[in-house]
């Protein structure tokens, strides 16, 4: 959650504090000290509380742009959805677009969403994608749901 290139992670094993710690000898060559005391500190006064408020603000407001650019660029009639946690929106779409045949097509142009059946063991969710907005928003994240909506408008018809 801070970033992965500092190979630091900590963890609180209770009653198998020392089975870790053995483990953690036998498959480390050692542990970077310096980055591990820097984060300990940023730890220690806050600076981590402080990171989350911020990152969950910044993604809040990503998933409001995300949200408004499919209120825009999609057809009439779509419904969004924001479930709890993550960074994702349920995107019901018309009952006449197949979700599986949108990816394909998208995927043709290079963008990727999740179909909803994948998230059904029944195959329900017909109509329904996922749509990640973890990705910066930028002009070419927009520019893909312009084309999106375009696709599932012609899907629509």
């Amino acid at each position: 959650t801070l970033a992965p290139g500092y190979r630091i992670g900590w963890i609180a094993p209770g009653r198998f504090f020392e089975r870790v710690r053995e483990l953690k000898f036998v498959t480390s060559a050692g542990t970077a000290t310096l980055p591990q005391f820097a984060i300990a500190d940023f730890l220690a006064n806050g600076g981590y509380s402080h990171h989350l408020r911020r990152i969950r603000r910044a993604y809040a407001n990503q998933m409001q742009q995300y949200q408004q650019a499919v209120a825009r660029c999609f057809p009439p009639g779509t419904k969004v959805t924001r479930p709890q946690g993550g960074w994702v929106l349920w995107v019901e779409l018309a009952p006449s677009v197949n979700a599986i045949e949108l990816v394909e097509q998208a995927l043709q142009e290079k963008i990727t969403v999740a179909p909803g059946p994948i998230f059904s063991a029944t195959q329900q969710f017909q109509n329904f994608i996922r749509l990640s907005c973890g990705a910066t928003w930028s002009e070419r994240v927009e520019n893909a749901l312009i084309r999106l909506g375009q696709i599932i408008e012609r899907l629509s018809q």
